[in-house]
């Protein structure tokens, strides 16, 4: 194997490695000063929120938003509302 080979193949097994967004489903658990919790022991608030112009408003308490966190995690985009189907 030739010295570019070994070059490429540690370069593509790094980037294939690495996670450059990572996606929640988080529920409201907080209105007036948002919070909403994205598993059993993180939460985020207002300070690391993007709101995108889906989220101009007031979001209610339970509702479930799709979120994209950015790589390194210090921001965390509000996509889009969750509607749960119910079966009849």
């Amino acid at each position: 194997m030739n010295f570019f080979n070994i070059i490429k193949s540690s370069v593509l097994h790094i980037l294939s490695s690495i996670k450059f967004v990572e996606t929640y489903i988080g529920e409201v658990v907080e209105e007036e000063n948002l919070k909403i919790k994205l598993d059993e022991k993180l939460f985020i608030t207002e300070n690391e929120i993007i709101r995108t112009s889906s989220f101009s408003g007031i979001i209610k308490k339970g509702t479930k938003i799709f979120i994209i966190r950015e790589n390194g995690g210090q921001r965390f985009f509000l996509i889009d509302t969750i509607f749960e189907q119910k079966n009849d």
